[in-house]
């Protein structure tokens, strides 16, 4: 542990630290919140005081680019995520480019750095890129903003999840073989949109969902090593800062201000997500979707509804198969799209919506 590292818990913020010794036992780490709790602040604080090497990654090259770009720490604009670090901690931790979309942060006391890099800093979308190259030495693989803003599009698409994935493992290598336990994946994002690649990828789009309907602060996957942390305005003190500012007058009660203050998903519609009975009615499809098996009920008045309660039904489609896919498509999906539409459809969970509704986004017929 560097001898300049202290941290206080219990300062108001958030502290990715907390979790993380709390719970050893997992391998992911899933944070989303409102604008301000101190994410990322909190996991570029705590990797550089205890040490461990870190690779960083923003969404595009463009952003990685803007970044390294101000690699002097005097005469010009500081966008380094170490700046607040720098201000409040007396450090000094600056950019280098190393190439186009690639760079890394050093301790530069005197303008210059020295040492080896504090981390290493890519962007998602030049994932691709970077096979073959060694770093088994990173300990964590933190993702910042990993949730894309509204419109934001990246050149990886649909995939962007199985790359970020695929960068994991080339970072793994032989880390268990060595005793050095699971790579850490470190996740933070606002609360723009809850179905995008890497939460679809990682399959918990449904258990984010809930806990927004619940309220529950965290969720942990035991099972499958992932821990979810939904952080809500008034969970730490700073989260309230904002009811002081006239912005929060003008906009509280509004979907961005669900969003930004409370880090709800007020861009995502949940109106068509609920439990209803199955009486009365009969199973008519059966989905395969991944590992899961969804079914459609339909009513005496021709209502639907898509739960996870499992019963033989007439017609079955593997959406794990292009074939499953395209037959879904021409014998089901406007039927359902359109009885959603016209509130004739509900859904027990929201990846059960999204796959109805957004077919073309995961499928390509």
């Amino acid at each position: 542990m560097r001898s300049n590292y202290s941290e206080d818990y219990n300062d108001g913020y958030y502290h990715i630290g907390k979790d993380i010794e709390e719970h050893p036992e997992c391998w992911c780490f899933i944070i989303w919140s409102p604008r301000g709790p101190g994410k990322t602040y909190s996991g570029l604080w705590y990797t550089y005081g205890h040490e461990i090497k870190i690779v960083y990654t923003k969404r595009t090259v463009e952003d990685v680019n803007l970044i390294v770009s101000c690699d002097e720490p005097d005469g010009k604009i500081d966008l380094s995520p170490y700046k607040p670090i720098n201000r409040d901690k007396g450090t000094n931790i600056y950019p280098r480019k190393v190439q186009d979309g690639l760079g890394a942060f050093y301790e530069c006391p005197d303008g210059e750095p020295i040492g080896e890099p504090v981390s290493m800093i890519l962007p998602l979308n030049k994932i691709k890129t970077v096979k073959g190259f060694d770093a088994s030495e990173f300990d964590w693989l933190l993702v910042d903003e990993f949730i894309p803003q509204i419109g934001e599009r990246t050149s990886a698409g649909n995939k962007e999840g199985e790359l970020l994935l695929d960068l994991y493992m080339t970072m793994s290598r032989d880390r268990i073989a060595r005793g050095k336990g699971d790579l850490k994946l470190v996740l933070f994002a606002n609360a723009e949109q809850i179905s995008t690649p890497i939460t679809n990828t990682l399959d918990v789009v449904d258990d984010m969902s809930d806990m927004c309907f619940s309220g529950e602060s965290v969720r942990i996957l035991k099972e499958r090593g992932i821990f979810l942390r939904h952080i809500c305005e008034g969970d730490y003190p700073i989260t309230t800062s904002y009811q002081q500012s006239g912005i929060y007058r003008a906009m509280n009660g509004t979907d961005w201000g669900a969003k930004t203050f409370d880090g709800q998903f007020a861009s995502n519609d949940f109106t068509n997500v609920t439990h209803k009975s199955l009486k009365k009615m009969k199973s008519l499809i059966h989905i395969i979707h991944k590992h899961h098996n969804y079914y459609v009920y339909v009513s005496e008045s021709g209502d639907y509804y898509m739960t996870s309660s499992s019963a033989k039904a007439p017609f079955t489609y593997d959406l794990n198969t292009e074939n499953g896919q395209k037959k879904f498509f021409d014998d089901w999906y406007f039927k359902l799209r359109d009885a959603t539409i016209n509130d004739r459809m509900k859904y027990q969970k929201y990846t059960m919506y999204d796959i109805v509704i957004n077919f073309k986004k995961f499928f390509k017929v």
